[in-house]
């Protein structure tokens, strides 16, 4: 490996990060890397040690996926995986940074690692308790610390023969589309994911919800560690409750329908609370002229 070539390399990376996902880094070998880059002559790139990040993991228990109330054939294997996440007592600069996709998989290919650790960088969300910033996030966005561990068990189409389970931490404040995302960058599916993405259901807590829509997890109450099972297939399972995503037009539609509603009750109400003035008024005005004729008898 030539210096300006490593060196060029890295700097045509793309630094900043962006929503979705990025990784945390090990602070101790970072800031090896840092004084590299203020002295690429003093220091020989090719000595760099291993990136390890075992002391900022979270440490996670294994969960055997469980498919009993689901009407799947007998299966013959699953593929059982880990994406690590960030340890909660990890701090940032201190223990690690937070470093884009292209820069990650740039240092891997270089240097390797022990472990890749990701981190979620979402939009800033009222209900949100624990983020961190740091100076490479795009504006608007923050590191979420506020994560949950889902055991996510992928059914392929037509085939029960070679199941994906893959145990992961993920942001609440995520939406559908971001996580289908990421779920498709950590594992190859080999198949068509666009097809899949529009047919795919989740199954969990005896709901069938879509694999799609602009809907954060939180939203559709995916917020606490649990198991979730993604397959085209409609799958039986013993008194789910089917959720029916409403598309933003339709939601759009509705919300003007109830607009119209609401405006319509309250022209009703004007119109009758105006019909009572103007007779009041017309009452008055008679009692007035009654007063002028001095015919108390009609009054």
């Amino acid at each position: 490996m030539i210096e300006d070539d490593f060196l060029n390399g890295y700097r045509s990376k793309n630094h900043m990060i962006s929503e979705g996902y990025a990784y945390a880094i090990s602070a101790d070998w970072y800031r090896q890397f840092q004084r590299y880059l203020k002295n690429p002559s003093g220091v020989d790139a090719l000595r760099f040690n291993k990136i390890l990040n075992f002391n900022i993991i979270e440490r996670v228990i294994d969960k055997s996926p469980s498919l009993k109330q689901y009407s799947i054939p007998p299966f013959k294997q699953i593929n059982y995986e880990h994406i690590y996440g960030l340890s909660q007592d990890a701090k940032p600069i201190i223990d690690f940074f937070v470093v884009s996709i292209d820069v990650w998989h740039y240092f891997k290919k270089h240097y390797t690692s022990d472990y890749d650790i990701i981190v979620f960088v979402t939009k800033q969300h009222p209900q949100m308790q624990k983020y961190f910033l740091c100076d490479n996030l795009d504006e608007g966005l923050c590191i979420c610390r506020d994560v949950i561990n889902v055991l996510f068990i992928i059914v392929f189409p037509r085939n029960y023969d070679n199941l994906q389970a893959i145990i992961t931490p993920l942001c609440p404040w995520m939406d559908l589309i971001k996580f289908r995302t990421f779920i498709f960058s950590m594992y190859n599916l080999g198949i068509d994911t666009i097809k899949f993405s529009n047919e795919a259901f989740l199954y969990y807590n005896n709901k069938k919800v879509p694999f799609r829509g602009n809907r954060t997890l939180n939203e559709v109450e995916i917020n606490l560690d649990i198991q979730i099972v993604m397959a085209c297939q409609n799958l039986k399972m013993q008194d789910f409750e089917e959720e029916i995503e409403i598309d933003f037009e339709e939601q759009q539609q509705l919300k003007n329908l109830q607009n119209k509603q609401e405006f319509l009750e309250k022209l009703e109400k004007a119109l009758c609370e105006e019909a009572t003035i103007k007779q009041n008024i017309k009452s008055i005005s008679e009692i007035q002229q009654s007063l002028e004729q001095n015919d108390f008898f009609q009054i």
